[in-house]
């Protein structure tokens, strides 16, 4: 059902920009994956974490979108809980915890694919009028 999540859909350049694609999305709720190469880790071969920071937002704006308005980045709160060198992958995921008439509060996490928690954290989105 693309059709059903439209607006969540939209073409994000920055996304392709840094190889992160999405997974799924279900109403109130979206999966992204970045495959990970050199240019996704820090100076110590780990995964950078404007990275994790850049996923988590996308995340939480397409979970917010789920209901066919447009949301910006009100403010990002991230905790960075652990690492990974060798990861193939990893993901973000964002669940919309509240709804308000302009603010949307989404939970986000960045994880590695057998689960491993690398960040934690809550996105405010800002609704925007115009589709």
């Amino acid at each position: 059902m693309a059709e059903e999540f439209e607006v969540s859909r939209k073409k994000i350049p920055f996304m392709e920009h840094n190889g992160i694609e999405i997974c799924s999305i279900e109403r109130d709720h979206s999966i992204l994956k970045a495959n990970v190469t050199e240019v996704s880790k820090n100076p110590y071969g780990m995964i950078h974490g404007g990275l994790l920071y850049t996923m988590m937002d996308c995340s939480a704006g397409i979970a917010a979108r789920t209901d066919n308005n447009n949301y910006v980045t009100q403010n990002v709160y991230v905790n960075y809980l652990s690492n990974v060198r060798d990861e193939e992958a990893v993901y973000a995921e964002g669940t919309v915890i509240r709804r308000g008439k302009s603010i949307t509060v989404v939970h986000v996490i960045a994880r590695t694919e057998d689960g491993m928690l690398l960040a934690d954290g809550t996105v405010n989105m800002f609704r925007i009028s115009g589709k």
